[in-house]
């Protein structure tokens, strides 16, 4: 018989593990054998509950700029409307700034629901979903649906997976589902399942062959040579490819991100550390870096270190987050974090279920889910965290339905530069900016016309701005606003039409 493809592997998995009773159930009814799986069924519907209400209230409450949300929403709405996916908001094409060709499968839904909420709801889905391959490694490798429950809950409690999952949206949510595929189809060997999630994690972005590298490693040593050595070559093969042909044409260049990489670039960070050992251990420790560190590990109660061949996939994604110079990479509340939670998340239920006895299996699992509680409540989004609520303004709020009234007065069709809050609202169109753009260049394109006026500024129909704008806003504001009538306003947000030309 030919195994099972990817597409039915994990179903056939879970169906499998229901079908199998815990002990002392033996033959008992379906309903029976299914029960004890019915607490991390819970879990999920509750986290997919919990944080698709918060992000759509977040949105809603114009609590989401045009970086990053209104980049992604514009983008997909523009692939659904058969468009080409130039996103204006930052002036790059969609799969030249990251080549996350993974966006194409959320296409189909904006044919149905097209709106930003659709995408946060897929994203909660996907992360949500990636507890399922955390807990059947836990329940086929201890037979035991409790520690199976709390290593899943874990996995869901982690203050970076929340905080990161309030970070608007991001492709990186297809990511954490596919990495933990990845991981649960190596450890339980679905050689189809693993390279179907394999090719599913490179669509997403270009650098998650940092994390497709040392998984071909692992499978190299643990399981299969030539499938390992295969995944390690294609994952290298494709970030050539994703760097110096996709994205080099569609940006004229290969390098945009590179100012994030310290001491001068990649050849300059290899060689620090033997150079400049002294300034390289006080960049290494300094800002956030200590803190993040603690922040992951502690969420698990470090516990995949006492086996930590499964969490070591992650360590080329964490040294790429804790050496840039780019400071939101070393904070989870960013959404740079997400794909090393799965890893971790599956790190920790490989090392507990490996240990020598169900008591202390069951204690690690208390001791990890203790940990899980312990920093989500210091640092999460959870009903009983300290902070529960991310800021946002209420979209029943008489200030949000002012906004809302003012932003009817821009047409469908307009061409309109949006100030950050706004913009992830008025995105669905062809040509919309992020306000000062293009009055004042910023953050579009390759940055190399910052605070410059833009040849295309004349066209620009509708302005959507903050009514107290701050000092330059101000300025280039009033360099242009002889050419422009208010048309409504309310909310603290100010429409205007243009009325004559400049």
């Amino acid at each position: 018989r030919r195994p099972p493809g990817p597409l039915v592997s994990l179903p056939l998995a879970v169906a499998r593990t229901v079908a199998v009773a815990p002990p002392g159930v033996g033959a008992a009814p379906r309903y029976l054998r299914v029960l004890p799986h019915v607490p991390v069924a819970a879990l999920i519907a509750a986290y997919v509950v919990r944080f698709g209400l918060l992000s759509v209230q977040v949105y809603d409450g114009y609590g989401s700029p045009g970086y990053d949300m209104g980049i992604f929403d514009q983008g997909v709405w523009l692939l659904s409307r058969f468009h080409a996916p130039f996103v204006t908001i930052n002036g790059r094409d969609l799969f030249g700034d990251h080549t996350s060709f993974v966006l194409l499968l959320a296409v189909p839904l904006y044919w149905i629901w097209p709106a930003a909420q659709t995408l946060l709801v897929l994203q909660v889905v996907l992360i949500a979903a990636a507890a399922v391959p955390v807990y059947l490694l836990a329940l086929r490798r201890s037979r035991s649906p409790g520690l199976a429950t709390a290593l899943a809950a874990a996995y869901l409690l982690n203050p970076a997976l929340q905080q990161g999952n309030l970070e608007q949206f991001h492709p990186e949510s297809f990511l954490v589902l596919f990495v933990a595929l990845a991981v649960y189809a190596a450890v339980e060997w679905s050689p189809r399942l693993l390279i179907g999630s394999v090719i599913g994690c490179l669509l997403v972005k270009e650098d998650a062959a940092l994390l497709i590298i040392p998984l071909g490693l692992w499978v190299y040593f643990r399981r299969d040579r030539v499938l390992g050595v295969g995944i390690v070559v294609g994952a290298l093969a494709y970030a050539v490819v994703a760097f110096k042909v996709v994205i080099a044409i569609l940006l004229g260049t290969d390098s945009f991100y590179a100012d994030r990489i310290p001491f001068g670039g990649l050849a300059g960070l290899a060689a620090a550390p033997f150079v400049h050992i002294g300034k390289f251990v006080k960049y290494t420790f300094g800002g956030y870096r200590p803190f993040y560190m603690w922040q992951m590990g502690f969420s698990f109660g470090w516990g995949f270190l006492v086996a930590p061949e499964i969490a070591a996939i992650g360590l080329l994604t964490l040294a790429e987050n804790m050496l840039s110079d780019f400071p939101y990479m070393q904070q989870i509340n960013y959404h740079y974090s997400l794909p090393l939670v799965p890893v971790f998340a599956l790190g920790t239920a490989f090392t507990v279920t490996r240990l020598a006895t169900p008591g202390r299996r069951a204690a690690g699992g208390a001791y990890v889910a203790g940990a899980a509680l312990l920093s989500c409540w210091l640092w999460g989004l959870a009903p009983f965290s300290r902070t529960p609520v991310y800021p946002h303004s209420a979209p029943a709020s008489a200030e949000v339905r002012a906004v809302n009234r003012a932003l009817e007065a821009v047409p469908p069709d307009a061409v309109v530069s949006a100030d950050y809050p706004f913009v992830a609202h008025l995105d669905h169109r062809t040509r919309a900016y992020q306000w000062p753009t293009p009055f004042r260049a910023n953050y579009w394109g390759l940055y190399k016309q910052e605070s410059q006026r833009l040849p295309f500024a004349g066209q620009i129909q509708y302005l959507v701005i903050r009514t107290d704008l701050p000092p330059d806003d101000a300025r280039t504001f009033a360099s242009i606003a002889n050419q422009f009538t208010l048309v409504a306003r309310g909310g603290g947000v100010s429409v205007y039409r243009r009325a004559t030309r400049p």
